[in-house]
């Protein structure tokens, strides 16, 4: 009966999770005329493929964040509600109104801390506008060169610690210290984010911008890591050979 009633609970909350309000995952736009209540957001996403296939990830994903099993927000958590953002409608359930019911409220409460930080640029623009800048964009390169063992997840020699202070103590370059991973480059980004907070951060340093507190793992799978590691060696051949 216990486990019955537990099985009940958690359904119920994966249920009302429809009610998720995804604040700040992007800008409202202008012409929400006014807030739609949440089950009729997910209504309407439900009638577009797309979206209904992301929020259907997104449940996955986020499920032991929902239930209350997990306080952590894996990565593919927030990949997942970054996608669903991307849909048509997807956007229409960051200002749903809850009303006055309480699951929703929990639920969404539960979810906060997998909404990416809008407060600083995404890492996409980062990189074009490190780009466009002479010294970032020279920095970069030398970055790309000196910690390619930091790709594989190895070491970060102290070549590569030298190049990323070079980096950081660039205007343009700061902004890839402290920008949120977006976009279809999310997964990659996290991954190099990670690394360096893992194998270059000096003791009580925080690397920021990854879009989860800096107190807490990505908890991804070794298979996950893996492929990771592999799309980035793979970009990384792209580039310089």
């Amino acid at each position: 009966m216990a486990s019955r009633a537990m099985l009940m609970a958690r359904t119920e909350v994966l249920i009302c999770s429809v009610f998720i309000l995804m604040v700040g995952l992007c800008v409202a736009s202008n012409n929400h005329g006014r807030r739609l209540v949440c089950w009729k957001a997910i209504l309407k996403c439900h009638g577009e493929p797309e979206c209904h296939y992301a929020y259907d990830q997104y449940l996955f994903a986020c499920a032991s964040v929902l239930s209350g099993e997990r306080k952590k927000c894996p990565s593919h958590c927030i990949s997942s509600l970054i996608q669903l953002n991307l849909t048509q409608s997807g956007p229409g359930l960051e200002d749903c109104d809850c009303a006055k019911d309480p699951v929703c409220r929990g639920t969404k409460q539960a979810i906060e801390p997998c909404l990416p930080r809008t407060s600083t640029m995404g890492c996409t623009e980062a990189r074009r506008q490190c780009e466009r800048d002479q010294p970032c964009s020279s920095a970069l390169n030398d970055y790309l060169i000196h910690c390619r063992k930091l790709f594989g997840g190895d070491m970060c020699s102290d070549g590569c610690r030298r190049v990323i202070a070079n980096l950081r103590s660039i205007p343009k370059g700061q902004q890839l210290d402290t920008c949120v991973c977006d976009g279809t480059e999310r997964n990659i980004c996290e991954y190099i984010k990670v690394s360096m907070k893992t194998y270059c951060s000096d003791p009580g340093d925080r690397f920021t911008g990854s879009g989860f507190s800096d107190s807490e793992d990505t908890e991804d799978t070794d298979d996950e890591r893996e492929a990771l590691r592999v799309i980035l060696m793979t970009l990384y051949t792209l580039v310089f050979t």
